[in-house]
């Protein structure tokens, strides 16, 4: 219905969140009215499930992307509860985890709303598993049993342009070298799309329309200048008019800036289509099986040259637009050519 670009004016949900911090902002709406939200938690680097949350305290639990599927457990069965004694539920999770609420409840209920993230696609949380234990042993390590890992980074301390890593980011006793991209194979192995559920590559939720009341995801392609981009924009996309409603309540606590909704769709591929199911998929799940993490470096080889050639034009690009001199002497050869 509408696309707002959006950064929390609570800085510390800013340093908290993946980017921007709207889904917490919505979050804690509902539960300082007194209602329930349920979201993905990271309880371990084993344990990535869907728990239910009644306090500000606890919300800020499932803050931070997580590049792993996370397992819903019970808690449809808890939300139906809760909304059958009146309580007001949000639900977040992915679009396809938001249509299985839909289809377990089997009717629409005025106290429910649905926040959907945008979604690449999602591989096991054997395969993170693995990862983790894998770069552990190279350092001749075991990992605790109550590990945790994020994987994104925001190093910039300046709040005009957002620097942004991602990995498999664990305790300062792992090099980085094996935890950051493009050299952790689990993170770069996600960023090739190779490593997502077989469905994934052909999500019919990959789309503009939505199955939830608002959609949030990171505002790739955002054209505005009203928004400074140090942690990150929040995409808010309310997609029903209890959605909008939503939205305009968290919006006073915000940042803000309207946009147009083809701006948004056209900046987020997952908002136009699926991922895309590479070449080396039916390879890596043979090969994976049979050697688990160290199959992953031939499989990723093309990824990678295609990936490091984008790197060099980008920065030759930066080169020549550095200065007005170089850039009209670029623009001429260009037009003369």
């Amino acid at each position: 219905m509408k696309a707002y670009a959006a950064t929390c004016k609570n800085e510390s949900h800013l340093v908290g969140s993946a980017s921007g911090g709207a889904a917490s902002s919505i979050a804690e709406i509902i539960i300082r009215n007194g209602g329930v939200v349920y979201g993905s938690v990271m309880l371990n680097y084993k344990n990535v499930s869907h728990c239910r949350f009644t306090s500000v305290e606890e919300m800020y639990m499932m803050r931070g992307s997580k590049y792993v599927q996370s397992s819903i457990g019970s808690t449809y069965r808890q939300a139906k509860e809760d909304l059958k004694a009146g309580k007001d539920v949000l639900f977040t999770g992915t679009a396809c985890q938001i249509a299985g609420l839909r289809n377990y409840l089997h009717r629409d209920y005025e106290n429910l709303w649905c926040l959907d993230l945008v979604c690449h696609g999602v591989p096991s949380q054997k395969l993170l598993r693995d990862n983790v234990e894998f770069i552990y042993a190279q350092c001749g390590q075991t990992p605790a049993r109550e590990l945790k890992v994020h994987f994104r980074d925001i190093l910039s301390t300046q709040t005009s342009n957002l620097d942004l890593r991602f990995g498999v980011f664990t305790e300062n006793t792992i090099p980085r070298k094996l935890q950051i991209f493009p050299k952790n194979t689990y993170i770069t192995a996600f960023m090739a799309g190779l490593t997502f559920r077989e469905n994934c590559y052909s999500c019919p939720y990959a789309q503009p329309k939505r199955t939830a009341d608002i959609t949030v995801a990171d505002f790739w392609g955002y054209l505005g200048n009203e928004i400074p981009s140090g942690w990150g924009i929040s995409l808010l996309l309310p997609s029903s008019a209890k959605g909008l409603a939503l939205c305009e309540k968290v919006l006073p606590y915000m940042n803000f800036e309207e946009r147009p909704v083809n701006e948004a769709v056209k900046g987020n591929g997952q908002l136009q289509h699926p991922s895309l199911r590479p070449e080396e998929r039916d390879r890596f799940l043979i090969e994976y099986e049979r050697i688990g993490d160290q199959c992953y470096k031939p499989l990723l080889k093309s990824y990678l040259r295609k990936y490091r050639k984008r790197q060099l034009k980008e920065l030759i690009r930066k080169i020549i637009h550095s200065t007005p001199v170089s850039s009209f002497v670029w623009n001429k050869l260009r037009h003369n050519k």
